[in-house]
Order: C-alpha cells, then sequence, then structure tokens
C-alpha cells in the first residue's frame, strides 16, 4: 500500500506541560490502496468504488480547546465534499465502512423496502432503498443495521459503520464541553457539543450536554441552534417534568407570538401538574388557541374543575367560533364566582350571576338538559366534556333519574378504560330497563379483564338471554365463545 501524507506540526499548551503532536494536513484525501480507487481530485465530486470491504482508518487527533475550531473546519470540510462510496450487492454480508460525509450507495440490490432494524440516533440520516438503489448518509458515528426485502421475502441485511475521519477521546472532548460551560463560552460550546454529537451519539450525557447548550443559548438570540437542540432531545429522550417545562417556556420564548404548542406537550397526563399548569398559562397568554389545546385543556378541567379554566375555555371557544361550548363553559365559570368577560357574547346563555333555589319545576328540566349534552358529548367521544356535564347532572338528581345518569357516566368511565369507577357506577343501579342488555355486557367485559372468569360469564349470560338479538345481546355471544 503506498499512502501520500505531509505532516504539520502543532504545539499545544496544556497546563503547565508543551504536548507535541503530528496531524496529518491531508486528512480529507483517501487512502489509495489497491483495493480502493479515487477517480476525482478533493475539489470536484469524488467517487469511491471499493472491490473489498475496506477497515477505513482513522487520524488520532489530540483534542484540546485550541484545535476545536481546526478540528470543526475539517470535519464541516468534509460534510461538503460530495463524495460518494460505491460497494457492489454482493459485498452486503459483510460490514460496510463510510466516512461521515460521504454518501453510501449500493446499485442493483436484488430488493425494494428496508426495515431499520437499529441506529445511533431516532434522526439525522438517511437510508433508503428507491427503485434497487440503496442509499445512506449520516453526520452521527456508529453502527447503522437494517434488512432487505423483496415485498414480503427476506433478502439480507445490511451493517453499514459510519465513521468520522478522525480518532479522540469520548474524556477530552467532554471536558472541554464543561471547560466552554463554566466559562460562558457559547461558541466554543457549540462547536465541542456539535463534535461530541457526531463522534459519540449514544453516550449517556448527550442529554446533560445539550441542557448546557440550551442553558448558555437561551440568552444569545441563537434560534435555529436552540430549536434544533429541542427537536433533538424531544426526539432522542425520555424527558422528565421539568425538563419538559423548560423546553415549552423555551419554545414559547423563541416563537412569541406565532407560537402553537407542539402535540408532544399535549399527550396529557393528570399527575404532571406542574406541566398543565405551565401549558394552562401559555394559552392565556395567547389570543386564539388551536382545538388540540383546547382538548388538553378540557382533559384538564376535567380533573381540577377550576373556574379560572372554565372561563380560559368558555372565551377562547367563543373566538373559535363555537359559540355553544364557549357558552357552557362560560356558565360554569359564572357559576362560581368568575365574571365573565364584557366582550363576551351572551347569546344564549342562562344568566347565573345570581344563585338560583331549584325548585322541583326547575330542577328536572336541568337535569334532564345536562343529561342530554352529557350523552352528546359521549356520541362524540369527547368523553372528559361528558363526565364535565353527567358529574353537574348527578349532583341535583333526583331519585328517579339517578340510575339513568349512573348508567351513562358508567359508560362513559368504561370507554375511557376506567373500570373501577366504571363498575363503582354500575353497582350503585338499582334498576335498569331499556339498557339492561348493555350494562350487563359492560359488566361481563370489566369482570373478564378483572379476573372474574365466572361472574363475567353469568353477566354476559344475562346480557344474552336479556335480548338475544339485539347488538349487545350478539356481542355477548361472541364474547362468552372467548372464555
Amino acid at each position: 500500500m503506498q499512502i501520500e501524507q505531509s505532516f504539520a506540526l502543532f504545539f499545544i499548551k496544556e497546563g503547565s506541560m508543551k504536548k507535541l503532536f503530528i496531524l496529518s494536513a491531508t486528512a480529507l484525501l483517501f487512502f489509495s490502496c489497491s483495493n480502493l480507487q479515487t477517480n476525482l481530485p478533493l475539489s470536484g465530486k469524488t467517487s469511491i468504488t471499493t472491490t473489498k470491504n475496506p477497515i477505513l482508518p482513522q487520524n488520532s487527533f489530540y483534542l484540546t480547546n485550541s484545535g476545536i475550531d481546526y478540528l470543526s473546519d475539517l470535519v464541516e470540510r468534509d460534510l461538503n465534499s460530495n463524495a460518494t462510496r460505491v460497494y457492489a450487492p454482493s459485498q452486503i454480508s459483510g460490514v460496510l465502512e463510510t466516512y461521515i460525509g460521504e454518501t453510501l450507495k449500493i446499485t442493483g440490490l436484488n430488493g425494494n423496502r428496508l426495515k431499520i432494524i437499529s441506529t445511533p440516533v431516532k434522526s439525522g440520516f438517511n437510508f433508503s432503498l428507491i427503485n434497487n438503489n440503496l442509499e445512506f448518509s449520516s453526520v452521527y458515528q456508529g453502527l447503522y443495521t437494517a434488512e432487505v426485502y423483496n415485498d414480503f421475502t427476506y433478502m439480507g441485511t445490511i451493517r453499514i459503520k459510519n465513521k468520522l475521519k478522525y480518532d479522540f477521546t469520548e474524556k477530552d472532548n467532554y471536558d472541554i464541553i464543561l471547560d466552554s460551560y463554566k466559562n460562558q463560552n457559547l461558541d466554543l460550546l457549540e462547536k465541542s457539543a456539535q463534535l461530541y454529537l457526531m463522534a459519540f451519539p449514544t453516550n449517556n450525557k448527550q442529554k446533560d450536554v445539550s441542557f448546557m447548550v440550551l442553558d448558555l443559548g437561551a440568552g444569545k438570540g441563537n434560534n435555529l441552534l436552540l430549536n434544533n437542540k429541542i427537536k433533538y432531545l424531544k426526539e432522542n429522550f425520555s424527558l422528565t417534568e421539568d425538563e419538559k417545562v423548560k423546553l415549552l417556556l423555551l419554545e414559547e420564548k423563541i416563537n412569541q407570538n406565532n407560537f402553537v404548542i407542539d402535540n408532544y406537550y399535549l399527550n396529557y397526563n393528570k399527575n404532571n401538574l406542574k406541566l398543565n399548569t405551565a401549558i394552562k398559562r401559555i394559552i392565556e397568554r395567547k389570543t386564539t388557541a388551536t382545538n388540540e389545546e383546547l382538548g388538553f385543556l378540557e382533559k384538564f378541567y376535567g380533573d381540577v374543575e377550576d373556574p379560572e379554566l372554565a372561563s380560559t375555555l368558555g372565551n377562547l371557544y367563543i373566538k373559535n367560533g363555537d359559540i355553544n361550548k364557549g357558552n357552557y363553559y362560560n356558565s360554569l365559570a359564572s357559576e362560581n364566582g368568575i365574571t365573565l368577560n364584557s366582550n363576551t357574547p351572551s347569546q344564549d346563555v342562562l344568566d347565573t350571576s345570581t344563585p338560583i333555589v331549584p325548585t322541583i319545576e326547575t330542577t328536572i328540566p336541568v337535569i334532564n338538559k345536562n343529561l342530554s349534552n352529557g350523552r352528546d358529548a359521549l356520541n362524540r367521544k369527547s368523553y372528559n366534556e361528558a363526565l364535565i356535564f353527567f358529574n353537574k347532572a348527578i349532583t341535583n338528581t333526583k331519585e328517579n333519574d339517578l340510575d339513568n345518569i349512573l348508567f351513562y357516566r358508567g359508560k362513559t368511565y368504561f370507554l375511557m378504560g376506567n373500570y373501577d369507577k366504571a363498575i363503582s357506577d354500575f353497582n350503585n343501579i338499582k334498576s335498569v330497563n331499556e339498557n339492561s342488555s348493555e350494562l350487563y355486557y359492560y359488566l361481563g367485559v370489566i369482570n373478564h379483564k378483572q379476573g372474574n372468569i365466572d361472574k363475567a360469564k353469568e353477566y354476559l349470560r344475562k346480557s344474552r338471554e336479556n335480548n338475544p338479538s339485539s347488538t349487545w345481546g350478539r356481542k355477548s355471544s361472541i364474547y362468552l365463545l372467548k372464555l
């Protein structure tokens, strides 16, 4: 093998010692061996054809604060080189190596789809198979594995080892990150953190490093850097509630008046009170809200029943053109002493500013209205909204209306998967008429899921015997076959 190299001497001061190291000044040139041909010079587009699977060398680099800029320039030059490394289909049985900055290609591969098996990161790479031509590129070092299929027939597994052309230690890189963070040097932190992510993408310190960049970059106005780090954190890590709040508030600061809360944060969890409250306050600071944001607030209200939150929902729904929901939530707020906004439309709103002492004549229509509204919400699968109506109805109900409300509230809990509350409501029903077959079906399913097989069979048989030709009778018959 003939290798052409020219060398430069660099003197790096480390404490009181001077360390001498030799760095290849031609780090961007490829080695010229019998199994490797470089068809074009570096200044043009480089194509490299390999006749056997090589182990690509890496230049050792002693990394220091003063060397970060130089190494970053070398890596950036690699990324802009437009180099292509070509392998033959017969070579996929072994590990295929390529450098970061290159595009790896295999043409004429017998397959039409890939199944990605493992990668060092969840995004930031291209691994595709189109018209029998495979392409791969990534800025992250590590092993990428995918299975090749021709329709549903397995054809083989491809393993690609993506490498930087430079080898340096994780400790040296991380020490520079800590030093730059301590000294508030954002430029050095950004470059050393980017190298760290490229070279060691699976290291468990990556989350901490990303938050260091966010902490230092938040006051510097580099929104592109911040957005990229936020996206990386959300895609690659399981974040704590406090970490999510931190990212959410930073996103609001970056986007200001145009901020739309990402669905990533709107996956409601009633235990995340701090995050839920942060989302509520952000939406309150906005002039409008998306349907997803309003849906989140409805779920939050279903747990806390905060009148101020009801007022927020009412005003936002009216701004969005949903007068019925707006009036409903504003009425809940008004009943709890919250004064409505003077600009809020008042058509069809019941004047509830003065508490009404219900009589027999006024109570029945109100209950029926809440029950009707709850059933409507239930049919629309808006379960939290349905619970609000049913809970409101049940607080003032008469004995002869209670069973009906308990049935529909229990059904709502059943559909939400809250079987303990569902069975509690169902067990408190004293008599059922037209809903008996459906009720017995739900009780049968719940008991089966809770491991009470004999009770499950008993209820399912009752459902079937009560009305065998009904939907619930037929569903009970089918369910019994599983037991």
